[in-house]
């Protein structure tokens, strides 16, 4: 898959960045939280996550995965970022009582964060957006400790069929991969024990949707979603003293 140019990326984050804008402005926003939330809970129920683990949410949306996250981490932090200043500004309102929290504007080709930090990174139904594939796993690889993990659960891939029309839904272009495209993806970027698996949905379908759309979401639940992780490399033990570890002055963001 060819790399795109700046001009394409550029074009491609600004459509992106528009149709999420436009999502808080007219509340299609609001049901974020409520679609995906127990994908994400049975998510992190297969992910080991110390109290005092680095999170980094990729496509963070308004903060509700961040919001999730923080309340099991009493020693450690989340950062959020989205291309979408709208999400962004909506995320910090509404976490002004959560003191381990930061949220900033970002795209995923280039994290505003420094190199070998995050223990895990997460993204819920968001890589599909990304525009460069290749930039963005080495991105993600570059900002994730050594030994730290990453962990992207996606309903669009090539397998799961009753997603197959979301990008002509959306008039926007959509990384539609299968399973085994995606973890090769994040091989290349220099990962390892990278695994995939589905997570099927249980959560309650509310009522009054019309047939063809129950049937749609009954697949989309059935099928589950895809969920890919995988673990950066740790570093060899140090001669001499294996007990010492390099501080890191901005481990917590508190």
């Amino acid at each position: 898959m060819p790399d795109p140019s700046f001009q394409d990326r550029l074009q491609h984050t600004v459509q992106v960045r528009e149709t999420f804008d436009e999502w808080v402005r007219t509340g299609m926003a609001d049901g974020m939280e409520r679609r995906h939330k127990r994908l994400a809970e049975l998510m992190l129920d297969r992910i080991s996550m110390p109290a005092d683990a680095c999170i980094l949410d990729i496509g963070c949306g308004d903060g509700w995965m961040a919001r999730l996250v923080s309340s099991r981490l009493s020693q450690g932090a989340c950062v959020g970022i989205d291309v979408s200043t709208e999400m962004i500004h909506r995320a910090r309102l509404a976490s002004e009582d959560t003191d381990n929290i930061l949220f900033t504007a970002g795209e995923v080709e280039e994290i505003p964060w420094a190199e070998d930090y995050f223990s895990h990174v997460l993204s819920i139904e968001s890589a599909y957006y990304w525009t460069d594939l290749g930039k963005a796993t080495r991105e993600v690889y570059r900002v994730t400790s050594h030994g730290g993990s990453f962990h992207i659960l996606i309903n669009y891939y090539s397998e799961n069929p009753f997603s197959e029309g979301w990008g002509r839904d959306m008039d926007l272009r959509l990384h539609r991969l299968s399973a085994r495209e995606w973890a090769n993806t994040f091989r290349e970027a220099g990962f390892e024990r990278v695994s995939t698996d589905r997570i099927p949905d249980d959560s309650p379908i509310s009522s009054g949707k019309p047939p063809d759309e129950l049937a749609r979401r009954k697949g989309l639940q059935r099928v589950g979603a895809l969920y890919l992780t995988g673990t950066k490399p740790s570093l060899p033990e140090p001669a001499g003293n294996p007990d010492r570890q390099s501080s890191n002055p901005f481990r917590l963001l508190r």
